[in-house]
């Protein structure tokens, strides 16, 4: 059997399409703004000491493979300025302190390592999706509202989505997931039927629940990623390891990276 001009034609277009998409994806930065951030100011601490920070930026420039912020420190005499510099390429981060010479130097090759590895856990997400996005939703609910959890004391209603790579339209919280989790006491919602507070409105009336796709780890469990957020000064950012049996989904552990 001889395959026509047609097919042939048609293969190599989609050689060509996922080629580009697979270039695009490269091109992108590997960290994210707050990465960026986080990893700027944390060389700044290594040479400055902790402090408060104002930050210019960060900026990604595609040429270089470099995110670039400038963070000021302090005020008056105190008063300090870094520029600070993040090359992807070779994970090097370089802090000047004014016009300085770089004056501190750290890298950043664990965070991108991180990154890349959540890249690749993403991508192969979208190609072989995890079992029981539903079950995700609960299990990590369930873990939150236990003793010591984030959500063990809201009373605010709660409205929760889980987002798919490859920016697919997000799942909500099932109405059949949420009467399973009606034992918890919270206000579950589907996270759509969220409606931004009117400019001027009282804040913190309502909190939102964004939940990543779980990655598949070498060792079979899975990492996600999950954040909440009840206005600007009212936000955080969780991840957790999952295990999917028989039973279904189980928290194996978590922790809070920030909040605000």
């Amino acid at each position: 059997m001889t395959m026509n001009a047609c097919a042939r034609g048609a293969i190599a277009m989609l050689v060509l399409c996922l080629a580009c998409v697979s270039h695009a994806q490269e091109q992108r930065p590997l960290l994210d703004a707050l990465q960026a951030m986080g990893v700027g100011t944390a060389a700044v601490d290594s040479k400055a000491g902790r402090g408060d920070s104002t930050f210019n930026g960060p900026e990604f420039d595609e040429a270089s493979n470099e995110w670039r912020m400038m963070i000021e420190r302090g005020d008056g005499a105190m008063y300090r300025r870094f520029f600070v510099s993040l090359n992807e390429s070779s994970g090097v981060v370089c802090v000047h302190e004014l016009a300085s010479e770089c004056a501190q130097r750290d890298d950043a090759v664990l965070a991108l390592q991180a990154a890349r590895d959540k890249r690749r856990g993403l991508a192969d997400a979208a190609l072989n999706p995890p079992p029981d996005l539903q079950g995700v939703m609960i299990a990590v609910i369930r873990h939150q509202r236990s003793a010591g959890g984030y959500l063990a004391g809201t009373r605010m209603p709660l409205y929760v989505t889980l987002h798919l790579p490859g920016g697919d339209r997000p799942i909500d919280l099932s109405a059949e997931s949420i009467r399973s989790l009606g034992d918890t006491g919270l206000q579950l919602r589907a996270g759509s039927d969220w409606k931004a507070p009117e400019s001027g409105a009282q804040e913190h009336v309502a909190m939102t629940m964004s939940v990543g796709t779980p990655t598949r780890r070498a060792d079979g469990d899975y990492d996600i990623t999950f954040g909440f957020w009840c206005g600007p000064l009212c936000a955080s950012s969780h991840r957790a390891v999952l295990r999917h049996g028989a039973s279904g989904w189980r928290v194996i552990s978590s922790q809070m990276d920030w909040i605000s």
